[in-house]
């Protein structure tokens, strides 16, 4: 198991993935990003080139194991306070038949050594909605603490979304 930067090699697999996300979550919110860009977009993120009104610097990882994308994990360099809100430093998604298998706190657990010997940060806020019990257990086991719940009103509709802090 390999965790990377985004790579042109993986691209049938990462259009694989987007493929099985909207066949069984056809409604749900989505990190995975337009596979013909990518690779691109994820590099210019990272430099804090060409970012859109209101982003900050995001490093994107892959977890890939033998030739197969199993998931993307971006760790933001900054807050902003909508981040502070929703969303946070860390944000991660799963392919959808890969749920369930460890993945998620195996991807984050790499993210934070990340976050501390690299972005030499001290902590990190993580942002779930109050019922993805799955991401709420990968935070938690990864050192999650639950600062509160908000109610955030996004474009999909009002939720309430946990707020958990990792120190590092």
């Amino acid at each position: 198991m390999d965790f990377i930067r985004p790579r042109e090699d993986y691209i049938e697999s990462y259009r694989d993935a987007i493929l099985e996300d909207l066949m069984y979550r056809a409604h749900g919110e989505r990190l995975f990003a337009d596979p013909d860009r990518v690779v691109e977009l994820a590099k210019q993120f990272e430099e804090g080139n060409f970012l859109p009104e209101g982003y900050v610097k995001q490093t994107t990882f892959w977890l890939v194991e033998d030739g197969r994308f199993l998931g993307e994990i971006g760790v933001r360099h900054a807050l902003t306070p909508a981040l502070l809100q929703y969303g946070g430093n860390i944000g991660y998604e799963v392919r959808y038949s890969e749920w369930g298998k460890g993945y998620g706190t195996k991807m984050l657990s790499l993210a934070l050594a990340y976050c501390k010997e690299v972005l030499k940060l001290d902590k990190v806020l993580i942002t779930c909605d109050d019922d993805n019990y799955a991401s709420a257990r990968v935070i938690e086991k990864n050192g999650g603490v639950l600062e509160n719940k908000v109610i955030n009103h996004l474009e999909r509709g009002t939720v309430t979304t946990r707020r958990y802090f990792i120190t590092l």
